[in-house]
């Protein structure tokens, strides 16, 4: 089963490099590569076009933005342009994430027409980082969403409700059946929204042995960001689309409060 790659960038001309050499060095080739460039302005559409003319033994394709749409845009966009390519699967990734060089040969032995996905061990500074696959426990009136524990990841496989966009490989055929990610969303819970309704079509399952190393910084999570607004705003409308009602009302109210008290808490600094 032929993987196609689909990778979104957006003025991190470094770590893109990185990225589409650790696909290049793969002991299985991908069938092709689609880059997305989200409207970038530093010498990242310079060096796509060099980039593009380059020999491989895969395909290689660039789509250029007319301007910056987020990573949900850009997962959007690509996801489009791949469903019309000859793959049956799909791997999605931020430019910041370098899978080891066996992780396609890896998946190949797992790919079954009957998963919607399957997705790898997420790498964090030397450890696994556990928020990139989860599920959902439902309570009277709200959800929590659960990590898998360390212990999971010495499994051989385990079956996770939603997963992050690093290091995922979508089954194309259930995408068709779930549609493309929201890229209204512009950052954040695209991804998880996605795979809860690729999640409809069939199981998604973590192969810990297809590793992924995510080169992000950590971030003080007790001081809001301009980020916070799209990961509240969209949970809400994930909730409300996915889940029973009395979920996206608790939701909306809870955050309401609380993020309130976190603003007047931090208004002087």
């Amino acid at each position: 089963m032929a993987i196609g790659v689909v990778v979104v960038t957006f003025n991190r001309l470094n770590k893109l490099k990185e990225a589409l050499q650790s696909f290049s060095r793969q002991t299985v080739t991908p069938d092709y590569i689609v880059v997305v460039d989200n409207a970038s302005t530093d010498k990242t559409p310079q060096y796509l076009k060099e980039w593009k003319n380059e020999k491989e033994n895969y395909s290689k394709y660039v789509v250029t933005m007319n301007r910056n749409m987020g990573g949900s845009g850009g997962f959007y966009t690509g996801l489009k342009f791949a469903q019309k390519l000859k793959s049956d699967w799909i791997w999605v990734s931020d430019d910041d994430a370098f899978p080891e060089r066996n992780a396609l040969e890896v998946a190949e032995k797992y790919l079954n027409k009957n998963l919607s996905a399957i997705c790898g061990m997420v790498i964090n500074n030397g450890k696994i980082d556990l928020d990139h696959r989860r599920c959902y426990r439902k309570e009277k009136f709200r959800l929590v969403p659960i990590s898998f524990s360390k212990e999971m990841y010495n499994r051989e496989t385990f079956e996770v409700e939603c997963f992050s966009y690093v290091g995922a490989i979508i089954n194309k055929g259930k995408l068709k059946l779930a549609g493309l990610p929201r890229k209204e969303y512009f950052i954040w819970m695209d991804d998880t929204e996605h795979s809860l309704r690729l999640h409809k079509y069939g199981k998604i399952i973590c192969v810990p042995a297809i590793k992924i190393h995510h080169d992000v910084r950590s971030v003080n999570a007790n001081i809001p960001t301009w980020k916070d607004y799209y990961g509240i705003r969209n949970t809400a409308d994930m909730y409300r689309r996915n889940f029973p009602y009395k979920y996206y009302v608790y939701y909306c109210y809870g955050n309401l409060i609380k993020t309130t008290l976190n603003i007047v808490k931090h208004k002087n600094v």
